[in-house]
């Protein structure tokens, strides 16, 4: 931040936390394809079931029935035509409103244990660090015991006692880890599953609904052919507007739109997190903890410092920076000793600072 008379503050980079800013190795990508599927085919099911929801094909009809039981026996027949065919359409909206209720209910179901599976893999993953970072400490408390001139037996033994609970442990988080994989693409592959059969239901729903309509309009014209020759304008002009209704031009489109050849997303795959001891018998005691020392610093330094998008920085634990702008509460412009300016997170921020002309 600038100061009073140009003066900056320098302020040293702490790492409160050994998150990685990196995205996680478990994300599913192919999760936004398949959200993007569920969402479409809810928007088409709920503009058919709309479009049947109005009255003005029903409207129309029983406005036709009250206009042509003058003309006798043969307009009531026609009535009673007409009525069958709004029947119809009214239960077939019943029936697709409960599979659309139900559907929805179970793919939901479905998302959420994707969700769950997901959360647990993340979890696992984050649970077989942190075992391995306490295995690493305890194979250098070992190896600093066995350094040590005038250790006594006791802290030896106790040394090796919690290496081997480090070991342990590790093992239990690994296998908790593999178990999490596999449910995780276990439900996966239940949600492709489920969404390839829902999405066909609804395009035959579409199809049904389409069909539907090309019928009820095609007999109300056919009702109408058997009305008399001073209906015969009337006549004339519902059969020009049945003319315009290209109902294959609309089904095909529809299902050039919905019927795509996505393939579902790759299932995830379990490796074990690779783990070389420190212990090395050619080393001295003195340069086995250096470097053991070294190789944890080294690590924490490049799982810390990595940085998710161009415009952030990547520093290191005890780096000295400038601050030049702290106006946002999350995230602070810094310059680095190299010249080089970016974001950095402000809690990665210490509060100790150095005065500078």
């Amino acid at each position: 931040m600038v100061g009073g008379g140009g003066n900056r503050y320098k302020y040293r980079v702490v790492l409160v936390s050994s998150v990685s800013l990196n995205v996680e190795v478990g994300d599913f990508g192919g999760w936004d394809i398949v959200v993007q599927r569920m969402k479409e085919a809810s928007k088409i099911t709920g503009n058919y079931i709309d479009f049947l929801k109005q009255v003005d094909l029903k409207t129309s009809l029983q406005t036709a029935r009250d206009n042509v039981e003058s003309w006798g026996q043969d307009t009531i027949d026609a009535a009673v035509a007409i009525n069958s065919q709004v029947t119809q359409l009214s239960q077939y909206i019943t029936e697709a409103k409960q599979t659309y209720k139900h559907t929805k209910e179970e793919a939901k179901q479905k998302q959420q244990q994707v969700r769950d599976g997901m959360h647990r893999v993340r979890q696992t993953q984050r649970d077989v660090q942190n075992k391995i970072g306490g295995l690493k400490d305890a194979d250098s408390l070992r190896m600093i015991m066995d350094a040590k001139c005038n250790a006594k037996p006791r802290e030896l033994v106790k040394a090796a006692h919690v290496r081997e609970r480090a070991v342990e442990a590790t093992k239990d988080a690994e296998t908790q880890y593999h178990e999490a994989i596999i449910y995780h693409n276990e439900m996966v592959n239940a949600w492709c599953t489920y969404a390839r059969p829902t999405l066909s239901i609804f395009q035959d729903k579409e199809e049904a609904r389409v069909k539907m309509l090309r019928e009820s309009l095609w007999s109300f014209a056919n009702i109408c052919s058997l009305l008399a020759v001073n209906f015969d304008q009337h006549q004339e002009n519902i059969r020009s507007a049945l003319l315009r209704v290209n109902v294959a031009k609309e089904l095909s489109t529809w299902v050039a739109i919905h019927r795509t050849l996505q393939t579902p997303p790759m299932p995830l795959v379990y490796t074990p997190t690779s783990y070389t001891s420190c212990n090395t018998p050619s080393l001295t005691p003195s340069t086995s903890v250096r470097s053991t020392l070294t190789e944890v610093s080294s690590s924490s330094n490049s799982s810390d410092g990595s940085s998710p998008s161009e415009s952030e920085v990547s520093l290191v634990e005890g780096q000295v920076i400038t601050v030049m702008d702290k106006s946002n509460s999350e995230w602070n412009l810094v310059r680095t000793s190299n010249g080089v300016l970016g974001f950095v997170p402000a809690k990665f921020i210490s509060s100790s600072r150095t005065y500078t002309k």
